[in-house]
């Protein structure tokens, strides 16, 4: 890799950093060669997110063992009270008529504290989608996916890679916006995955690429920390997984983004020519 590239990237984060108003436009383009992935695909045999997410052992299960089956129905009866029945995941043939179906999504606690749900945008048709962690202050404003730093830094490396933020897919592991920006909850997650999973049926893409641990987790439970497995390509169901870095965390941490770098060069290939 051209060190001169890199140190071009570099300074244009550096750019973001010391000029948090700046406007995306402002930032050059770049017109870097793009290596081709070497790496086989690692095949990691993916269980239910879900039974992970919450393992059989519960309070509730545990509650049973202890009652006899009378007070177990009286328990049962009050729980249904406070925790409705999971709904029916009703297809749907369309993005729109999906973001439509969950624009008053109250599945959790996040739909009461949220300003807009931020379900997603861009391409249609694209064969790659970026999946981050959850909407901040900015997105939660805007109903927009990654429009602050974080974003416009994304879109740069987009861009440095020879593509428009037009022409990819755009959304988040959760689709509102946790309180203080604190991390979603395991529950919260569980709540967006069937959002999830229909969003990557609907576009069918070439490649996922998770932004952070959280995204990546929360399809690989079972993997270590994004610092072991970024830059691996896996299989998630029918999709190539590229885990890499969150933006968030390059602008915290200026020394990983030769790393990211890297993992960004191999998207064209495996999205467009794969």
């Amino acid at each position: 890799m051209p060190k001169v590239e890199l140190r071009r990237l570099l300074d244009g984060l550096g750019e973001i950093l010391d000029s948090p108003t700046e406007d995306v436009d402002k930032c050059s383009k770049y017109n870097f060669s793009v290596l081709a992935a070497t790496q086989p695909a690692v095949k990691i045999k993916h269980e239910n997110a879900d039974s992970k997410l919450f393992p059989p052992s519960t309070g509730i299960t545990d509650l049973q063992e202890k009652l006899s089956a009378a007070k177990q129905q009286t328990v049962l009866e009050a729980f249904k009270q406070i925790i409705p029945e999971p709904e029916t995941e009703l297809k749907v043939s369309s993005l729109s008529e999906l973001a439509d179906k969950y624009k008053s999504c109250q599945r959790c606690s996040l739909g009461k504290t949220r300003t807009n749900l931020v379900f997603g945008n861009g391409s249609i048709n694209s064969r790659v989608i970026f999946l981050g962690e959850g909407p901040g202050a900015d997105e939660d404003a805007q109903g927009q996916p990654f429009v602050g730093r974080a974003g416009r830094l994304l879109t740069k490396m987009i861009n440095s890679i020879g593509i428009e933020r037009d022409d990819v897919y755009i959304t988040n592991i959760v689709k509102c916006r946790p309180p203080e920006n604190r991390n979603p909850t395991p529950a919260e997650i569980s709540c967006c995955l069937p959002i999830i999973k229909q969003q990557l049926e609907l576009l069918n893409p070439n490649l996922i690429v998770t932004l952070g641990n959280i995204p990546t987790k929360s399809l690989f439970p079972d993997l270590p920390g994004i610092t072991k497995v970024r830059g691996r390509i896996m299989q998630y169901e029918n999709w190539n997984v590229l885990p890499t870095f969150h933006p968030s965390y390059l602008l915290r941490n200026r020394s990983a983004m030769p790393l990211a770098w890297e993992d960004f060069k191999k998207i064209p290939e495996l999205a467009f020519h794969s």
